[in-house]
Parts: structure tokens; sequence; C-alpha cells
């Protein structure tokens, strides 16, 4: 298994696939419409063990604006060689969309693979940690942020008899990604953190890239099982507790 493989399957890729639990306030009078989170996932690449991948959510800074965090625990053989993967994403929730503030996407002992990202939403501009400035439209999330959005719109359309495709545009350290999901069915999946009804959503924008997200209405749509394949390795990702 390469290095690039190794890198990519790190982080959660959970794209669509958003988490939430339990209830919490931004303060003592405005309930904030995203749930505290802390939920620990399993890891696995072509039948290498990645470890684990815990992610949390708070509330953080004005009411309506959040710390969400990918901390990786990888397994020893993966982390001496390729270290561990964590990733930062600060953001608001304005008129019920969500807004990325900052991103931060650290790959322990890689500089090159390390990069930050700050929004400017007053001109519509984010700025790498090279000083970098690209344009962004309206619509722009942190790939990690990303992960929320989609939850809010599987909420917002899962009753739905017809359900639209989602649309979605990730910003990360070079590119601007779209991304388009769909509905897919109703399958009922086994985690060590034990069974659940879910249902499943699916990328369907690049035939060349698989990510199915398997989603439990009776948590909050969080993810229960997830996999994505951008090159060879298929990467599986499974709620441990």
């Amino acid at each position: 298994m390469n290095a690039a493989v190794i890198r990519s399957a790190l982080p959660l890729l959970l794209l669509g696939a958003g988490v939430t639990i339990f209830a919490a306030q931004a303060d003592s009078t405005t309930p904030a419409p995203l749930p505290n989170l802390d939920y620990t996932y399993n890891g696995d690449a072509m039948g290498m063990s990645l470890g684990e991948v815990r992610i949390a959510l708070k509330p953080e800074g004005a009411p309506g604006c959040y710390r969400y965090t990918n901390t990786s625990n990888p397994s020893g053989l993966v982390k001496m060689l390729y270290g561990s993967a964590n990733q930062t994403s600060l953001f608001c929730l304005k008129d019920g969309r969500i807004r990325s503030q900052r991103f931060e996407s650290v790959l322990q002992g890689d500089a090159k693979q390390s990069y930050t990202l700050a929004f400017d939403w007053d001109k519509h501009t984010v700025t790498d940690n090279n000083g970098q400035v690209r344009d962004i439209p309206d619509d722009a999330i942190d790939s990690f942020a990303l992960q929320q959005a989609v939850r809010l719109w599987v909420l917002a359309h899962a009753n739905d008899a017809k359900p639209p495709i989602a649309e979605f545009t990730m910003v990360d350290g070079k590119n601007l990604t779209h991304y388009q999901f769909k509905f897919s069915g109703h399958q009922k999946i086994d985690t060590p953190a034990g069974s659940f009804d879910t249902l499943l959503m699916e990328r369907i924008d690049n035939p060349d890239k698989i990510g199915r997200f398997w989603l439990a209405p009776d948590r909050g749509y969080m993810p229960v099982r997830t996999e994505t394949k951008g090159g060879k390795a298929l990467v599986t990702m499974v709620l441990a507790k």
C-alpha cells in the first residue's frame, strides 16, 4: 500500500455523513441547532487496519458557532510509516447554512501535506497558509464541515417522496470540488456499536469515485458505516462506540 493511499485514508472521509446525538446549547437561552457529539470509528484500507478516528463537535465562540475535530489514532505500523492525520473546522450557522471560518489539516511529520484555510465571506475568498488567495462561491464549505452541511440536508429531505439530488461545493488546499449525492434505499447495518436501520446515501458525480454512507435515523442521521474509494484502495470506516 503506497503512502498516498494511507494519507488519504487517515482522515475520516465521511462526506455526506455528519453526526449528532446529544442536545447542547450555545448559551443559557439560545438552543444550538447542532448538538454535541463524540464518536469513535475503526478504519480499514485493503485489509489493513488504520486504527481509530475520533470525531467531536461542540459549540465555541459566538452563538451558532462550533469547533469540529477529527483526531486519528492510527495503528502502530501506520503511525510509524505515515504519522497521524488530524483536522479541525471552525464554522458558524447563518440562515440555516454552514459558513466555514477556518480549517486546519495536519499530517504529523509532513508539513507539505498539512495546510490551513481562512475564509473571508465579505470578499468571498479563502487564504491558505502560504498566503495564496482564491475566490470561492457562496456555497463553498471546507472538506470537514461539509459533513455537517450534508447532514442538515438529509434531515430536511429524508421524508421526501422523491428526494432531490444533493449538491455541494468543497474547498480544500488546492481545488474546488462539486459533489452530488442521492438516496439509494434502506439497509440494516451491524457494527461493533450495535445494529442499525440505515438510509444509504451515495456519491454520484464521478464514476471513478466511490462514496457510500449508511446513516442511522434514530441517531440523528449519524454515519454508522462509510466506504470511500478515490484510487485503488477501498477505505471503510465503521462506528466503534
